[in-house]
């Protein structure tokens, strides 16, 4: 909104500013308010960074520079109508900074105005500062792509409502289980953003047998306009081929090819970022600068707490998926379900009728504290021997797209598959169950300086992969969201059209949620 004020009123200097602003005084409000992604500057962020009248965050806000008064601005006729230009008239203060990008604004002169020594201090924050939040190279296309645009006159242009992107996968043999989990990977926004945008490079000896290779060929499938089905059996055989416990025709566990498959895509890319000197090729290393680690991997961090002495061990440990129990396993221990590696195989009926469990309510099950019982000591590290304690779970730090695995199958004398209806929301708010909110809520004395800003832990719902059937005799489909609007359930070659309500009605398997807001640093 602020760039049609900024191309039509960038001025060479005005007279208002150098009284209003020093250079220090810019430089520590900018990594402040824009550039700061420390602890403290995202508290101050949380707990200032809003319009003083309305209370709105998300609308453009301008900081008042010679007395700290946030005011927002949604007016695109002007700022006469807005909260910072009352603030303006009451007050005559003149020199504002916006917070989107630190450009300074003067009310008096009505424009955006230039400043050298102000906007070297905002260029270095935004580019090589402590606090930058990256660097924006100019990015130019290859000269074969240029060749290419040269030679092809026409353009297809994606309009709002368009079906581009939208292609069914045929079923290459009870390959259902595969089809259902590339959609919800095809449909994910980053991951999509990733392997078109020729970051991902392998030798030409190499392609042949690369995952990563047939990734970015299936994503240009999916986009090329076309609305016949895709066949991916070189996809499935290079499943195969890579991981022998999926190979063959038999129906699998789609949460286990979800698993598997992002495990096969990490290798692939990690050779990548080896070469360039970002990874030091340790599998699952905190280290690794993949794409699939940078957008799928969390870290669950488990608490022992002593009863003798209150002492606290704690565990952290990466995760691809969070597992929930849909119903309480009584008698059994909450599991390290969040794990990186997992299969299911079932062979009963299902309970029908049975009364719907909330999502919270199954991530509430999930970070409550258990009593371990005598049966299950822990070694405690300062009282030396084994200790009766209490184990809580909790997630350390949340991914860009979290997939919430449902166990609806269930092993015991008599194994079965849980058809319990789940409620599960649209929108996802994971706050509750972060590390620090559960520190917090334990009182731990420590916390008191340790909050996040509002926008975290905020997911919206992209797709779904439901299990229709029995344990023994069933078939995977899944709902993806296109387009930000429209969803559509995808059986395979088949694909149709849904309203919202259908895909929270339905019976969930896999859950993919993608944040709202992605933090850089």
């Amino acid at each position: 909104e602020y760039k049609s004020y900024l191309s039509m009123s960038i001025a060479d200097e005005c007279p208002h500013v150098k009284s209003s602003c020093s250079s220090d005084k810019y430089k520590l409000l900018l990594n402040c308010f824009v550039t700061g992604h420390s602890s403290k500057e995202l508290l101050l962020r949380s707990k200032f960074k809003r319009c003083e009248e309305c209370g709105d965050s998300s609308k453009w806000l301008l900081l008042c520079l010679e007395c700290g008064h946030f005011g927002c601005h949604v007016d695109t006729h002007g700022l006469s109508n807005s909260h910072v230009f009352s603030h303006f008239n009451v007050t005559n203060h003149k020199i504002y900074m916006e917070l989107n990008c630190g450009h300074i604004f003067c009310m008096k002169c009505d424009k955006f105005v230039y400043i050298e020594n102000l906007e070297n201090i905002r260029l270095w924050a935004n580019s090589e500062g402590p606090g930058k939040v990256g660097a924006f190279n100019d990015w130019e296309p290859p000269i074969n792509d240029i060749i290419h645009l040269v030679r092809s006159s026409k353009r297809r242009r994606i309009k709002s409502g368009s079906s581009v992107g939208l292609r069914g996968l045929t079923n290459l043999g009870s390959t259902c289980f595969m089809s259902s989990v590339l959609q919800s990977l095809l449909h994910t926004p980053v991951l999509r953003e990733f392997f078109l945008s020729e970051q991902h490079h392998c030798s030409n000896e190499d392609r042949k047998h690369c995952l990563a290779c047939e990734m970015v060929w299936l994503f240009q499938e999916m986009l090329s306009g076309k609305s016949s089905p895709v066949s991916p059996h070189r996809m499935l055989h290079l499943v195969w081929r890579q991981a022998r416990v999926l190979a063959g025709y038999d129906q699998q566990d789609a949460h286990e090819f979800f698993i598997t498959y992002l495990d096969l895509l990490h290798q692939h890319l990690m050779k990548h970022c080896i070469g360039n000197g970002l990874s030091n090729g340790i599998n699952h290393s905190s280290s690794c600068t993949c794409a699939i680690h940078q957008i799928f991997t969390g870290k669950l961090q488990s608490d022992l707490t002593c009863h003798q002495c209150q002492n606290i061990s704690e565990t952290v440990d990466p995760f691809w998926d969070i597992s929930l129990d849909l119903v309480p396993n009584d008698g059994d221990k909450v599991s390290d379900s969040a794990s990186i590696c997992s299969s299911i195989s079932v062979d009963s009926e299902p309970s029908d009728d049975e009364p719907p469990v909330s999502l919270e309510e199954c991530l509430n099950r999930f970070t409550r504290p258990e009593r371990l019982g005598s049966e299950a000591k822990i070694r405690c590290s300062r009282c030396g021997i084994a200790q009766e304690g209490t184990k809580q779970l909790s997630l350390k730090k949340i991914p860009v797209v979290v997939c919430i695995h449902v166990k609806r199958f269930r092993h015991s004398k008599r194994a079965r598959k849980l058809s319990n209806p789940l409620e599960f929301p649209f929108e996802l708010d994971l706050k509750p169950y972060l590390t620090t909110s559960i520190a917090k809520s334990r009182s731990f004395p420590t916390v008191a300086t340790s909050q996040e800003a509002e926008h975290i832990g905020r997911y919206r719902l992209f797709a779904v992969v439901n299990h229709i059937g029995t344990s023994d005799s069933g078939h995977y489909i899944s709902h993806v969201l296109h387009g930000g609007e429209q969803w559509f359930r995808c059986d395979d070659t088949y694909l149709t059209r849904v309203t919202k309500e259908t895909v929270l009605s339905s019976e969930a398997y896999m859950l993919f949620y993608h944040k709202k807001v992605i933090e850089y640093a």
